[in-house]
């Protein structure tokens, strides 16, 4: 099941910015040209020139304003973000301003904030808490030296969720509840198929009931509320901040599913749609306010967000809007708060690397703008509060459409820039300390061809005979119960599978080989190759301990996976690395191999690199993989490899090493699988313990990834050092979800009927990671075999019975620093990964004809599915 989401951030620019494609109407033609207005000329917008002297006239503009709201017509003016820095630092240092609220997840930023104070670097915390459409620009940078301890605090307002940070929210959120009586009576799974399901496609689930929801929430609600009257100050004060957090949750999944915006399209998307969203915001604002009185607050949004009445401009669907400006406005009164937005007269604005750049209009004549560029000024501002109060203009302030009427109930005040730019991609996202202290003779893999080649062993001769399929059941003798992940193999050319979860298997063999079947705790057992089924019955081996002393407390899983934990940072590479990797991948359709392809590349992994795919929206540090060499194997037509090829994870896309991205191996989500010590082996002359997991409920949480129904397996752990040594696992995808959002936006024509555009039958993956020593005593990933199987329908389409393959084998890797990695917002050709380059690099024979490609340690894991 496809969970490569890079598409659901245009979902949250549309969400973003949907509103401002409302104002589309022509000025009014009772609109007269204005009366030329006095302006003050602003000098410069560069928020790194701290002579102020061109915006002294601001303390008499604003006032006595406790609250600055900062509006731009669109997300993606360059420019415009430096301009409202050079402001913000104004207002901090000359008005005295001591907040930054960004209109992005209110917990993000709360929970942003307390890490800046505890010292937390504040790119570390705006990556995790803002939106990136700000926060992933160069002229956002900037802003960062005036965040943290002796400078601006941060907060945010969004009811929608903006970072990293929400995968923590339920974690924390269940630690502050656990001392309460009740607290285990709420299931905080549920809450988080909801929650991840609003953060990462800005929709609430389909198959879920918002009463449901709601009954847990509240169930929560109640225990809070028990807190905020208790006699314990510091749990009073985040019982409140829990408090207005879950009600502005609920108010957005009310919102989306009453009024769910991946139903509209522009034309669909009223003013009025907007309404709730705008209205939490404003009451989560407000709550902050209320929360810190001595606070001057700065808010960071669009325009169309912050403005007042506009119900005084001409246009009959935007009158019926109430942003949330309006209400902090009531609320604080008039004088309280000063609404300043930005116009601009030509150049080009755009969401740098998320979208093409788009031309600003020519202003009509007798517009606003266009007296203002008559004035000649590179920057000037306009104040309507005290220069143009009632004034009849026209201007193209909400995303670069023409509106008329009264701007003065709307706006306080306009910076005027001549020309805009879009915003430019942040120079590199990797992030994390560089180590060159390991010399290159340690570290670096021998090399072949000019590239470095992961191969270690030649490749197996090819033996005769017919060949066959062996099909079959493995079972446990003594309970008939089946046995999962068993190795069947043919060990005289090193061929083999593994059963699934059933116990299952099917191998091509050849007539008269010797088959071996073993599984961890059981007796191997052999037989021949034959045409048809085969029911294999092990038999459990005595587990003998006379080789390893073992104490009572040793055995516990729980203890052992927390050692596991602890030591990670020592036992695993987690410094900026390159390394070679050589990948073949197989697609199969109805029995027919509809492709198969091999290729070789260079993997940068980032420091930083934490979470699948890269986590919220993909928009967090991940692996960036440039294709060097291809062979195929088996052509597909070109218009059906991509997708034939494309799978979401879990082997084939960011998961080729768990121990650094499973929240199996984080501590705060240990509690979330049942464990359990199968047997301990000896492998290489090392004691190995094996765990078997299980997660209780396969949320988010536990798994990392949305739409997992299942999610099971065992690690091999080291008994010396703690270092797991392998990895297997086996998902279940939540094919009800999936089914659900499928049907809910069939036909919309929308970004979510793109990603969902199939149902299941049934959909699993299998997954096997090994892990090798290096020199230095730290292990990497050195192989990662995947195979999925999917059963379903494209709607509106053919059925598909669909078997992928992909088994990748790494190179030890190299560090490197962190300017190294290529940024794939700049250099686009690596932005989709290794699949979307292939087609597009050129086959040269003379080089695989001299590769020596790696032989697989162990075959590929084995799945079956069920014909439609």
């Amino acid at each position: 099941m496809n969970r490569i989401l890079p598409a659901a951030f245009g979902l949250l620019l549309a969400t973003l910015s949907s509103l401002a494609t409302l104002a589309q109407t022509a000025p009014s033609t009772a609109a007269t040209a204005p009366v030329p207005l006095p302006t003050h000329t602003i000098r410069t917008i560069d928020p790194t020139d701290a002579d102020f002297s061109d915006l002294e006239f601001l303390r008499q503009e604003i006032g006595g304003a406790r609250v600055v709201m900062l509006g731009e017509p669109t997300h993606g003016e360059g420019n415009v973000t430096e301009a409202k820095i050079r402001l913000i630092r104004f207002l901090k240092e000359r008005m005295g301003f001591t907040t930054v609220a960004f209109e992005s997840g209110f917990y993000e930023l709360d929970r942003a904030q307390r890490e800046l104070e505890r010292g937390a670097a504040a790119a570390e915390v705006v990556d995790n808490s803002v939106f990136s459409v700000w926060k992933n620009t160069q002229e956002f940078q900037p802003l960062l030296p005036l965040l943290g301890k002796g400078g601006l605090k941060v907060a945010g307002f969004d009811g929608q969720l903006s970072g990293a940070y929400q995968d923590e929210l339920l974690e924390e959120l269940e630690a502050f509840l656990k001392p309460e009586k009740g607290a285990d009576g709420i299931a905080y799974d549920y809450l988080d198929e909801c929650v991840s399901m609003m953060g990462e496609h800005f929709i609430f689930p389909p198959a879920n009931s918002l009463v449901i929801f709601n009954l847990q929430m509240n169930k929560a609600r109640k225990l809070l509320e028990k807190v905020a009257a208790g006699p314990d100050a510091k749990r009073r004060e985040r019982a409140a901040f829990w408090l207005q957090n879950l009600r502005s949750l609920q108010a957005m999944a009310r919102d989306y599913a009453t009024n769910d915006p991946a139903l509209k399209d522009s034309a669909d998307f009223k003013a009025v749609d907007s309404n709730p969203r705008d209205a939490q915001m404003a009451d989560n604002l407000l709550w902050y306010m209320r929360q810190h009185p001595q606070e001057k607050v700065i808010c960071w949004a669009a325009l169309l967000h912050v403005a007042n009445r506009v119900e005084v401009l001409a246009d009959a669907d935007i009158q019926t809007f109430r942003p949330m400006g309006r209400a902090v406005k009531a609320a604080l009164g008039e004088d309280a708060v000063y609404v300043l937005g930005t116009l601009s007269g030509g150049g080009e604005y755009g969401f740098g690397s998320w979208g093409r750049a788009t031309p600003v209009p020519v202003p009509a004549a007798g517009s606003l703008e266009a007296a203002l560029l008559a004035q000649g000024q590179a920057y000037s501002f306009i104040s309507l509060k005290h220069d143009a109060a009632d004034k009849q203009l026209t201007t193209y302030a909400f995303d670069y459409k023409p509106l008329t009427g009264a701007w003065s109930q709307a706006v306080d005040g306009f910076l005027f820039l001549r020309t805009v730019n879009p915003p430019h991609a942040r120079a590199t996202l990797a992030s994390g300390p560089e180590n060159k202290s390991a010399s290159a003779d340690t570290l670096a893999p021998a090399r072949f061809g000019g590239r470095i080649n992961p191969a270690a062993r030649p490749v197996a001769g090819k033996t005769g005979g017919a060949v066959l399929r062996l099909s079959g059941v493995v079972l446990d003798r003594k309970t008939g119960l089946p046995v999962p992940f068993a190795t069947i193999a043919v060990p005289a050319r090193s061929a083999g599978t593994v059963s699934d979860a059933q116990g299952k298997f099917r191998l091509e063999t050849r007539r008269g080989e010797l088959v071996q079947v073993s599984s961890i705790g059981y007796e191997p057992a052999t037989l021949a190759a034959a045409a048809g089924a085969a029911t294999v019955r092990l038999v459990p081996a005595a587990f003998a301990l006379s080789d390893v002393r073992v104490s009572a407390q040793s055995q516990d899983p729980k203890r052992i996976m927390k050692k596991v934990i602890q030591a990670a940072e020592k036992n695993y590479e987690r410094q900026n690395y390159a390394q070679q990797v050589y990948t073949r991948r197989r697609a199969i359709n109805f029995d027919t191999l509809r492709h198969e392809v091999e290729y070789t590349s260079q993997l940068w992994v980032p420091a930083g690199y934490r979470n699948w795919a890269g986590g919220f929206l993909m928009l967090e540090p991940k692996p960036v993989e440039q294709v060097q060499e291809k062979n195929v194997l088996t052509e597909a037509s070109p218009a059906t490899l991509t997708p034939t090829l494309d799978e979401g994870g879990h082997g084939f896309a960011g998961g080729f090493d768990p121990v650094r991205i499973s929240p199996l191996f984080k501590s705060s989500t240990m509690g979330k699988y049942q464990l359990r010590l199968d047997t301990i082996e000896q492998i290489g002359g090392e004691s190995v313990y094996v765990i078997r997991f299980a997660a209780k409920r396969a949320s988010h949480r536990a798994t990392g990834v949305s739409l997992t129904a299942g999610y099971s397996g065992r690690v091999y752990v080291r008994q010396d050092n703690y270092a797991v040594v392998r990895y297997e696992a086996l998902w279940q995808d939540d094919t009800l979800q999936n089914n659900a959002v499928a049907h809910k936006y069939y036909g919309r024509g929308n970004l979510i009927s793109r990603l969902y555009d199939r149902v299941y039958t049934t959909s699993r993956t299998a997954h096997v990671v090994t892990y090798q020593r290096m020199e230095n005593g730290r292990y990497y990933a050195a192989a990662s075999i995947a195979q999925a199987a999917a059963v379903g329908r494209v709607l509106g389409k053919k059925p598909f019975y669909r078997q992928l393959t992909c088994e990748v084998y790494f190179a030890p890797p190299t560090q490197v620093a962190a300017s190294e990695i290529p940024d794939p917002k700049i250099k686009g050709d690596l932005g989709g990964g290794a699949i979307y380059q292939v087609p597009k690099v050129p086959y040269h024979p003379e080089f695989w004809q001299t590769y020596q490609r790696p032989v697989p340690a162990e075959p590929a894991p084995a799945l079956e599915a069920t014909r439609p």
